[in-house]
This record gives C-alpha cells, sequence and structure tokens, in this order.
C-alpha cells in the first residue's frame, strides 16, 4: 500500500467500535503513528499492539470523549509519545435503543447529544490549537446520514450529528486561513467487514468498516489538501432519494 501518510501523527477516538479498528489499522498501513483511543483501555492496547505487531507505531490510552481534562491529558501523552499532532479521527459515537423522542428518557437523550457532538467539539478544541500554529492538520469527524436526512427512533443521535456536520463547516471556515482542514464522514449501514445483503441501499448491501477508512484516509492525505468543509455520505445510496418504485430498466 502507497504510504501517503508517512511521518504523519493521528489519533482516533473511538478506536474500538465498529469502525474505529478498520480506521486505526487503515491510518497506520499508509504510514501514519498512530495513538489508539478509547473507552476501553483494552481495546486500545490490543489495536495499539497489532499496529507495532506489523511494524508501525502506536501509543494507546482509555479516553471517555465528554472528559475534558482527560481528553487534555491524552492529548498531550500521545504528543509526546508520537510527536505532534497531524490527523485528527473524531470517530467516537453512542447510539442508543431506537424509540419515539416522547419516550425516551432525558439522561438517554443528553448522554447522546454528550458523546456525539460535545465529544467531538471537545477533542476538536485540544487539537486546533496545535494545528493553527504549526500551520497544517486535518480533522475527520463521523457524522451520519441520520445527520442529514433524520432517523426516526433516533431524533436525539440525528440532532447530534446533524450538529456534527454543522459544526464542522464552521470549524473549516475559521481554520481554512490556518492550513487546517475540517471535513465529515457519514455512514450508512455499516454492520461489519462482510458486506450484508440490504435491500435499503441502491447498491443492495451494506457497507464495511474498509470502506469508510478508506475515505477517511483519503481525506486525511496530501491528495485532499484543497478539500475542506465538505460532507461526505458513504451510504451506498441510501440517501439519494427513495427506493423501491415499480419501473425497470
Amino acid at each position: 500500500m502507497e504510504k501517503r501518510l508517512k511521518g504523519k501523527v493521528a489519533l482516533v477516538t473511538g478506536s474500538g467500535g465498529r469502525i474505529g479498528p478498520g480506521v486505526v489499522r487503515r491510518l497506520a498501513a499508509e504510514g501514519a503513528a498512530v495513538a489508539v483511543t478509547d473507552l476501553s483501555p483494552e481495546a486500545a492496547e490490543a489495536l495499539a499492539a497489532g499496529v507495532t505487531a506489523q511494524g508501525g507505531r502506536a501509543f494507546a490510552a482509555a479516553l471517555d470523549v465528554t472528559d475534558s481534562a482527560q481528553a487534555a491529558a491524552v492529548f498531550e501523552a500521545a504528543e509526546r509519545a508520537l510527536g505532534p499532532l497531524d490527523i485528527l479521527v473524531n470517530n467516537a459515537g453512542l447510539l442508543k435503543y431506537a424509540a419515539p423522542f416522547q419516550q425516551t428518557a432525558d439522561a438517554d437523550w443528553r448522554k447522546i447529544l454528550d458523546v456525539n457532538l460535545n465529544g467531538t467539539i471537545i477533542c476538536c478544541k485540544l487539537a486546533l490549537g496545535g494545528m493553527i500554529a504549526r500551520k497544517r492538520g486535518k480533522i475527520i469527524n463521523l457524522a451520519s446520514i441520520a445527520g442529514v436526512s433524520g432517523l426516526p427512533g433516533w431524533a436525539d443521535y440525528a440532532a447530534a450529528k446533524g450538529g456534527v456536520i454543522a459544526f464542522s463547516r464552521t470549524i473549516a471556515m475559521e481554520a481554512g486561513r490556518h492550513g487546517v482542514t475540517v471535513n465529515c464522514v457519514s455512514p450508512g449501514m455499516i454492520l461489519g467487514s462482510d458486506p450484508a445483503e440490504n435491500n435499503g441501499t441502491w447498491l443492495g448491501r451494506s457497507g464495511t468498516p474498509e470502506e469508510i477508512a478508506a475515505m477517511i484516509a483519503f481525506l486525511a492525505s496530501p491528495e485532499a489538501d484543497y478539500i475542506t468543509g465538505c460532507n461526505y455520505l458513504v451510504d451506498g445510496g441510501r440517501t439519494v432519494g427513495p427506493k423501491g418504485a415499480s419501473w425497470e430498466y
């Protein structure tokens, strides 16, 4: 694989989730040193060990993205271990049970907003200072198709991810003159590394974490230096338009 990220340092939040491991492995394969962070220290350490076993550089830490003090300490430790941060991937997220909004407990929707939106804001704030000072940096925030079109049963999640998209566009405007790009990736249905048949997409299947990781790696690479403020839908065409019309071709 081409080492488009050779010499770069990346930090990935929520590394142990469904999409995170694929992101960590892809960035490392492209040459980046990766700070692997997750709410679970065991998950972060296992992923980091996998990177180093392949000859890469990695740092592992437990991270609750809603804890500003802990996040600041982790960012500082990661930079001491690996060097100044070039790439931030805000992948940490939380999606709970589906329910009409009026049946959602206040504590539940507040938690969804805290992890998905506030966690992204906290980590962006920590990364931006150094990136602006160095006049370079790439921030890739994980949003969702729910933040674009809404998602019944997950109003709180849709609100949080819609907020991530609007926040990212605004920060892209503010940071652009300093050489920092900020973009979003909005996955559709991502079930696992083996695509599953799915009639809800125009491609007829679900996506894989590796396909999301490929878009993230592109946005982190020099090939995307002139791209900022964008939200990339990686959803098999699910949000293109209604599926199931009675026409044939």
